[in-house]
């Protein structure tokens, strides 16, 4: 695929890598075939992983203490909610 992984989406990404999967399956594959396939697929995964870390880190949380609401990031609100805080 020669598209860039910047500009690949979340979607399209984990598409490329269910294709990958199912082509390193193929025992006539040669070595060379499969180190690049196998190379690319963790490049996505990496690619991947690093969206969600971002995707996660913008999620925000409504807590209401008291008759007061206040918004805090997804890691914020489990830690108060594990701190037995609310």
């Amino acid at each position: 695929m020669e598209e860039k992984k910047e500009f690949f989406s979340l979607e399209k990404a984990l598409k490329r890598i269910e294709e990958i999967i199912l082509l390193l399956e193929n025992p006539e594959l040669e070595l060379e075939e499969a180190l690049s396939l196998y190379e690319e697929g963790m490049n996505l995964i990496n690619f991947c992983e690093e969206k969600l870390k971002k995707a996660r880190a913008k999620v925000r949380v409504i807590l209401k203490e008291k008759e007061e609401y206040q918004i805090e990031t997804l890691e914020k609100a489990l830690e108060i909610f594990k701190n037995g805080k609310k």
